[in-house]
């Protein structure tokens, strides 16, 4: 059985999530600028199927070596879910997941320009 969790548990287990990836984003700035431009040129067009296994293979890479030891960063999550292991050898999953990927990359970049306290001074 799946345990319950309250809203304020899910909460911080979220901001949670958020620390960590902030943590590897600031440690791999570059890995996740082209883990971004990779999921999004998966959705944005067709794969050829001989390129499929290398694209999935260079995405969970990205993943790994944004979060390598599971901190429970978003990249966590997605690796455990994109990874081989899982269902997404299945084609028709990819472009779904990647989907998930940047609109949960989006709040990300969206909570960090928030919690950011950098002024510009003229």
């Amino acid at each position: 059985m799946e345990p319950t969790f309250t809203v304020e548990e899910l909460e911080r287990r979220w901001e949670k999530a958020l620390e960590a990836t902030r943590c590897a984003v600031a440690a791999n700035p570059a890995t996740y600028r082209r883990l971004k431009a990779l999921a999004a040129e998966i959705v944005a067009g067709p794969i050829d199927i001989n390129d499929y296994f290398p694209t999935v293979e260079q995405l969970v890479d990205y993943l790994k070596t944004l979060d390598p030891f599971g901190h429970g960063s978003i990249f966590d999550i997605f690796c455990e879910r994109i990874s081989p292991d899982s269902s997404i050898w299945q084609v028709r999953t990819l472009r779904m997941e990647c989907k998930d990927l940047l609109a949960h990359l989006d709040v990300f970049d969206q909570w960090r320009r928030e919690k950011s306290h950098l002024r510009i001074v003229k």
